[in-house]
């Protein structure tokens, strides 16, 4: 199968993917899938559900039938209804493995990332984009980062959305996370055999974009 013009990129939570590839895609031009945000949308749509109804079938049928939207900007809608700071409320973060771990929703996700990815050249982020969703994707990374300075980073994202953070809780939360996205059964966060390792703890986000829009499209 020849390769699809999808820069895919994977790597563990609070390392940045989500801003580089939304940079990099407004650089080439590319439509720009933020996946983590999707799992995110069905994770909140399921916390807002009463608790009784909190199944794994209805758990999988959001999955299904969930309408989210996904601008350039990073804007996310949910059935129309501006979501963008309400899924990185840390309640949403602490739970997102709910709809994470389901490979039910995953399996629904996947589809419809899929079909977008295949309509037009696009940059997806995620923890399985270079292993499940595109493995035939043109240019495939995997970033990384230590754990404290990730945790940092998600530190000051939301400081900088005026929400309180505690970087002890982040940290913890986060290093949870890792175990859980290296452990799962499906779709599990791991390095693709042909993906490019960045390393970007002594790095910049600057640093970071330039280096992979040179790889995708050297001058």
């Amino acid at each position: 199968m020849a390769s699809l013009p999808v820069v895919a990129i994977d790597g563990p939570v609070g390392v940045g993917k989500s801003s580089v590839a939304r940079r990099i895609a407004e650089r080439l031009g590319f439509l720009f899938l933020d996946t983590g945000a999707m799992y995110r949308a069905v994770t909140l749509k399921f916390l807002e559900l009463p608790e009784h109804e909190r199944t794994d079938e209805r758990l999988a049928a959001l999955g299904e039938s969930l309408d989210i939207e996904l601008a350039n900007d990073g804007t996310v809608l949910l059935g129309g209804r501006d979501v963008t700071l309400d899924i990185r409320d840390e309640r949403v973060s602490r739970a997102v493995a709910i709809a994470a771990d389901s490979r039910a929703v995953r399996e629904a996700l996947v589809r419809k990332q899929r079909a977008i990815g295949s309509a037009r050249p696009c940059v997806m982020e995620g923890r399985d984009i270079t292993t499940v969703v595109f493995p035939d994707a043109r240019w495939k990374f995997y970033l990384d980062a230590s754990a404290r300075v990730r945790a940092q980073r998600r530190v000051d994202q939301l400081q900088a959305m005026g929400k309180e953070a505690s970087f002890a809780s982040i940290h913890r939360d986060l290093v949870e996370r890792d175990a859980r996205d290296r452990a799962r059964e499906w779709g599990a966060l791991s390095i693709a055999a042909d993906a490019t390792v960045i390393d970007t703890t002594e790095m910049t986000e600057q640093q970071t974009i330039a280096l992979i829009c040179a790889i995708v499209a050297p001058a």
